[in-house]
């Protein structure tokens, strides 16, 4: 066994509380740096032909629709005939949440709405259809709230919207 000498003994205490001092200096630095930064919002990921856009919400609220903000729609141009795939984050799929899908005839310009309703851990990817005949106009992603409308209809406090066009 080897004998340090007391003051190679005291030598390495101090440099053993001086890395000591400065690794715990490091992580209180950077766990205020992540403590005060601002929280990120979940993003969508929209597909179609051959092109991929990250959506972030368009509004985004509380469950009690309380301090929102709001963002620029998205856009992704998926020529009619084109299906749109899209990717959804844990934030979202594992929540309850809908999909609202815009089409328009291409013949007659009239507008139809259709809406899905999807379990908690349902989906985390979906693809929309399209027709030649009926242009997949727009999408929207929606987290309801706590907030219910006069219909008894929960209102979204969350939405990622997609225009196609």
């Amino acid at each position: 066994m080897v004998e340090l000498q007391a003051r190679t003994k005291k030598t390495l205490a101090l440099l053993l509380a001086a890395v000591v001092v400065v690794v715990g200096g490091i992580a209180a630095t950077v766990w205020r740096l992540v403590d005060s930064a601002e929280p990120t919002l979940p993003t969508i990921t929209a597909y179609a032909r051959g092109e991929a856009a990250t959506i972030g919400p368009a509004q985004y609220c509380n469950l009690y629709l309380e301090d929102c903000m709001e963002n620029q729609i998205g856009e992704l141009d998926v020529p009619a005939g084109y299906p749109l795939q899209l990717s959804l984050p844990q934030e979202i799929s594992g929540a309850p949440w809908r999909i609202i899908t815009v089409y328009g005839d291409t013949r007659t310009g009239q507008t139809y709405v259709d809406g899905q309703m999807f379990e908690a851990g349902a989906r985390r990817a979906l693809t929309v259809p399209s027709a030649p005949d009926l242009q997949l106009l727009g999408v929207e992603i929606q987290l309801p709230s706590a907030v219910v409308d006069e219909a008894g209809e929960p209102i979204a406090h969350a939405v990622w919207a997609v225009r196609t066009f």
